[in-house]
């Protein structure tokens, strides 16, 4: 999914632009909220634009998710994705309706693991061995391809081994990524929290358009780069969210 606002203030989701009473509102995963919190603007995966009122009980279904919207004096809450930034209305993600299947497998000999979800929280772990375990709820069964994993609509825990040339490639619209990580590769959040415990010697590349980012342990070297203070780096791990904090610890001894 691709939100953005253009040099004059329009609201675009996958490339569709909203209307003008959408141009300062919010906007969570592909749903966009008026201003005055009366309407609500929804860009469905086939690019279908809906424009509607909000419901007096706040729930809105669209592509099998749910968000419930209230009107409040406090923050704006994305509770899947375990944010709060200012704001005066709070926002409920029921998650994804389409999880269906659990899984608890382990996988050998892979060279990259992908993970894209759309309203889902995931936790990474390290593995005591060589092998790649995934475990929780899944949409569908994960695609083994040439020793490329990848994971649809994760909602649970992926453990990866500590020392292993894998790339790793996370993507969430509205959840956090937490836990320990060990590999190179990319994770990016639309709306949601990065936090990590590193164990391995990478450069970190870190961006965020609303939110902190707080790093432990390691050297600054600007414009969001930070690298190992005690061994050459192995790699990059890009950590990018567009509304959320990034916090790494970094963990990697001698």
């Amino acid at each position: 999914m691709n939100i953005n606002r253009s040099n004059f203030g329009k609201t675009i989701i996958n490339g569709v632009e909203l209307p003008n009473d959408f141009d300062i509102g919010s906007v969570i995963n592909n749903v966009a909220f008026s201003s005055d919190g009366k309407r609500y603007a929804a860009v469905t995966k086939s690019k279908e634009l809906i424009i509607g009122d909000i419901p007096e009980d706040g729930k809105i279904d669209i592509d099998g998710n749910s968000i419930k919207y209230s009107k409040n004096k406090g923050n704006i809450s994305f509770f899947g994705g375990s944010i709060i930034i200012g704001g005066g209305s709070s926002y409920s993600f029921s998650g994804n309706s389409n999880l269906k299947n659990d899984i608890d497998k382990n996988y050998t000999d892979l060279r990259s693991v992908k993970v894209k979800t759309d309203i889902n929280n995931i936790k990474l772990r390290l593995s005591e061995d060589e092998k790649v375990y995934v475990k929780g709820v899944v949409s569908k069964e994960p695609i083994n391809k040439d020793g490329n994993l990848s994971i649809i609509d994760l909602d649970g825990i992926v453990s990866l081994p500590s020392n292993s040339e894998l790339f790793l490639d996370v993507n969430t619209s509205v959840g956090s990524v937490k836990g320990d990580v060990a590999t190179k590769g990319k994770i990016s959040v639309s709306s949601g929290n990065i936090k990590l415990k590193l164990y391995s010697p990478l450069t970190l590349e870190t961006k965020t358009s609303v939110g902190n980012v707080d790093i432990d342990g390691m050297i600054s070297k600007g414009r969001g780069v930070y690298i190992p203070p005690n061994a050459m780096s192995q790699g990059v791990l890009s950590l990018e969210t567009s509304v959320g904090n990034i916090d790494v610890e970094y963990k990697y001894t001698l």
